[in-house]
């Protein structure tokens, strides 16, 4: 498992230098858990040379939504590049996706100019959408930054863990307004959010520890949550934080709402969390709107980062794999025991 970390650590620095890396404590607990809260069910695989640990790999398979996907993740020893380690990898990943009936491979995390970049496109991957990565450097900030107003006619709520029972269905159905947001020409749709899908949701985050907070915005004549903004807090990583999902709905939006959520929900980060130093948020590049709220509280660009896919088979042919009967499904080892 420090194998692992260390392997994770030197890609993390290489591909995102400046990123905050993550302890070895928050990555193992990560990895022992047989499920991503955001992702579903992870298999894990390892390659090893002499008995040591030269690359891993994981590939998530998403159980509420999603269906026909499955997300891999491959990470090589330096030393070891360019000797077919990866590919080695990913073609254990493949079978692995065959067995579980999965159609579609997706990496949400490409960022491009990289070597990461050269590869995911040399192994089959193509580039459906170019996404915005930004990042807010909490301690070079004033606070006044985050004092945005909020518009008349409404007022904010918040909570953590999970929905007050008697705004769950209307945040659920705010919820769907993410699904307006530019998608370039991914095929990677949104489920619908259903009350159900909220509580699994909150269940599966309450089951890694973590914080998951919201600040929304609710419109005093109606009732209605007009806007909706998330975000996620590992205990273990006290010094940063990532931005989920941020939604106005359609006949709220203009009224300057996302920026008075996103705020409120910084003051509230801030009161809470006083060693936080950093806020990562991602924003599709052609989403001039989201972009220029996050640049009014602060936010400045970091990455170009990719969205590539491609079904398994395309995978496969670009790895020389035949398009072999799927093998009858592997027992999933323990988190502890790479199995490759």
């Amino acid at each position: 498992m420090r194998r692992c970390h260390e392997l994770f650590t030197a890609d993390t620095r290489n591909t995102f230098p400046g990123f905050p890396t993550q302890p070895y404590a928050s990555f193992a607990a990560s990895m022992r858990r047989p499920r991503n809260a955001h992702l579903g069910l992870r298999h894990s695989f390892a390659a090893y040379e002499d008995g040591a640990v030269i690359g891993f790999a994981t590939v998530a398979y998403p159980d509420s939504h999603l269906l026909e996907w499955a997300y891999p993740r491959v990470f090589v020893d330096e030393a070891r590049l360019r000797r077919g380690v990866g590919s080695a990898l990913l073609r254990e990943i493949v079978a692995d996706v065959r067995a579980e009936g999965r159609a579609k491979l997706a990496h949400e995390q490409v960022r491009f100019g990289t070597a990461g970049e050269h590869w995911a496109r040399a192994v089959g991957l193509v580039n459906t959408q170019r996404n915005h990565w930004q990042m807010l450097y909490v301690t070079e900030l004033d606070p006044a930054i985050w004092e945005a107003p909020v518009p008349a006619g409404f007022r904010l709520a918040q909570w953590s863990d999970a929905a007050p029972e008697e705004l769950v269905v209307e945040f659920a159905r705010a919820r769907n307004a993410i699904g307006d947001r530019p998608t370039g020409e991914s095929s990677l749709e949104d489920s619908e959010w259903t009350v159900e899908r909220v509580r699994q949701h909150e269940a599966d985050i309450r089951e890694t520890g973590d914080d998951l907070r919201f600040v929304v915005a609710i419109h005093e004549e109606s009732g209605d949550v007009a806007a909706v903004t998330g975000m996620r807090v590992d205990p273990g990583r006290v010094d940063i934080c990532w931005q989920r999902d941020t939604a106005v709905v359609r006949e709220f939006r203009g009224l300057g709402l996302g920026r008075a959520i996103k705020a409120a929900m910084m003051r509230w980060l801030l009161e809470d969390i006083p060693a936080l130093e950093r806020v990562v948020t991602n924003t599709a590049s052609d989403n001039a709107y989201m972009i220029r709220v996050n640049e009014q509280l602060g936010y400045t660009h970091y990455a170009d980062i990719g969205v590539f896919e491609a079904t398994v088979e395309q995978v496969g042919a670009a790895l020389g794999m035949s398009a072999a009967i799927p093998a009858p499904r592997r027992e999933s080892a323990s988190e502890d025991e790479p199995v490759a």
